[in-house]
């Protein structure tokens, strides 16, 4: 991708922030699993998840999928506009949001990518 980039266990919000920001990057230009790239992004995923584990963000599985949105939107900053603009408008949005409608399968990947959680975080139980 773009040279070196120096990697260590995250230890700071700063540093967590730089390495979401890095693996966005690496998601979005899809690298082969044994490429440099691919193995950075293998690398750094770990490091995230392993930070937000530490930090007590990590997400039970028995958790409601409304909830985990929340959640994410919540850790990461993102507004309603944000989830708008891969699921259609804002209306949809804040009916998924107040329990009015569901979510549909074609909202769960990209949803679960906006927000960083496995999809089956986004199916109800």
């Amino acid at each position: 991708m773009d040279g070196k980039f120096d990697v260590k266990i995250i230890k700071s919000k700063s540093q967590y922030s730089k390495y979401l920001f890095k693996v966005e990057q690496l998601m979005e230009s899809d690298p082969a699993e044994n490429s440099p790239d691919g193995q950075l992004l293998e690398t750094l995923t770990v490091l995230i998840e392993d930070y937000e584990k530490k930090q007590g963000w990590e997400i039970p599985q028995t958790v409601h999928p409304i909830e985990v949105i929340k959640n994410r939107m919540d850790a990461l900053s993102l507004k309603q506009t944000d989830l708008a603009e891969i699921m259609g408008d804002k209306t949809i949005v804040s009916r998924i949001l107040n329990g009015s409608r569901k979510l549909t399968y074609s909202m769960i990947l990209p949803l679960s990518n906006l927000l960083r959680v496995p999809p089956e975080f986004l199916l109800e139980k």
